[in-house]
């Protein structure tokens, strides 16, 4: 699908599994009475914070993958925390499979991943009986400065910065686009810390990690989260040769970075020098329309006055049951 029109391309991003799945998480914060939908948590400990993100990896890559999923659940965690601002010190975890060698294959690559990351294994817990195969995570880190995905301002740039030195391996629907394994743990974490560096620098507005939605979906949450709406140039996002626009805007990038800031210039410089590939890609704007242009094409990808991605009012695309 490489001559897609920009219709179809929407139509394919809305109904996409790593999207649509996000609007149940509105039921959920209802019963808090919580609209914070943030990539971490928050401790606030005099002068410093302390930043914490939770996370489960989809069954499908699971079952697929067992190794990658255990290397995953430390991998997503590690994203959510450095997008915030915050070093990455400690994983916990809950591993669940009734098959022993599963087991196994999740603790290799978590370990694998603890390694590479550099973070300390603080606690564990198995559940050996159950009737399904789950690896759910979380990460904590610190914090000087951090960065929220519910403070971008209209007129705010917004820039995606994506490691392009990687490739795709695709189990279920999960589009991994890995870039981490073959780095060295030097390597990888110069990367990482980049992401703080620019956060401690008070250079963006906003942020967030491409997570399971992909770009424009995860784009879409900061939107949300921050009560604006965006335009996005699809022609100026940054993307592996070769790849569809429709498969890279659903992938899952390793190390992919959203950021608002009215500092663009200073952001590239930082990100660029330490190997990412980074573009402007769009505007912040107080319409709270998520509006995509390709080729001379215009759509709106998301109407948030009427339609919400994590379920608070009529879902772009119904949740699964």
């Amino acid at each position: 699908m490489l001559q897609e029109s920009l219709q179809q391309i929407t139509e394919e991003l809305r109904k996409f599994r790593g999207l649509s799945r996000k609007s149940c998480i509105g039921d959920i914060l209802k019963v808090f009475g919580e609209r914070e939908f943030d990539d971490a948590g928050f401790l606030d400990i005099d002068d410093f914070y302390i930043v914490v993100s939770t996370d489960g990896i989809t069954e499908d890559l699971v079952k697929a993958d067992p190794w990658l999923a255990g290397y995953y659940s430390v991998l997503v965690n590690v994203n959510d925390v450095v997008v915030k601002g915050a070093k990455p010190l400690g994983y916990v975890n809950v591993v669940s499979s009734p098959n022993s060698q599963t087991r196994l294959m999740i603790a290799k690559g978590i370990e694998a991943a603890l390694k590479k990351y550099g973070l300390k294994l603080l606690k564990g817990h198995t559940h050996p009986d159950t009737s399904y195969e789950a690896i759910d995570a979380a990460v904590i880190g610190v914090a000087k400065r951090i960065a929220r995905s519910s403070t971008a301002k209209p007129g705010d740039s917004i820039l995606l910065a994506v490691d392009l030195d990687g490739s795709f391996g695709q189990k279920g629907w999960v589009k991994c686009f890995d870039s981490t394994q073959h780095k060295s743990p030097e390597e990888l974490r110069q990367m990482l810390f980049t992401v703080i560096d620019v956060v401690e620098s008070s250079l963006v507005t906003a942020s967030r990690d491409v997570s399971a939605p992909g770009i424009i979906g995860s784009i879409a949450m900061l939107c949300e989260s921050s009560n604006v709406g965006a335009s996005i140039n699809l022609e100026a996002v940054p993307k592996p040769e070769n790849t569809s626009i429709v498969d890279w805007l659903t992938a899952y990038p390793a190390l992919g970075f959203i950021f608002t800031t009215s500092k663009a210039r200073e952001c590239l410089r930082l990100l660029e020098s330490k190997g990412y590939h980074v573009s402007v890609i769009g505007e912040v704007n107080n319409t709270k329309k998520i509006t995509l242009q390709y080729r001379g094409e215009s759509e709106i990808f998301a109407d948030l006055n009427t339609e919400s991605i994590f379920g608070f009012r009529k879902p772009i695309h119904p949740c699964l049951p």
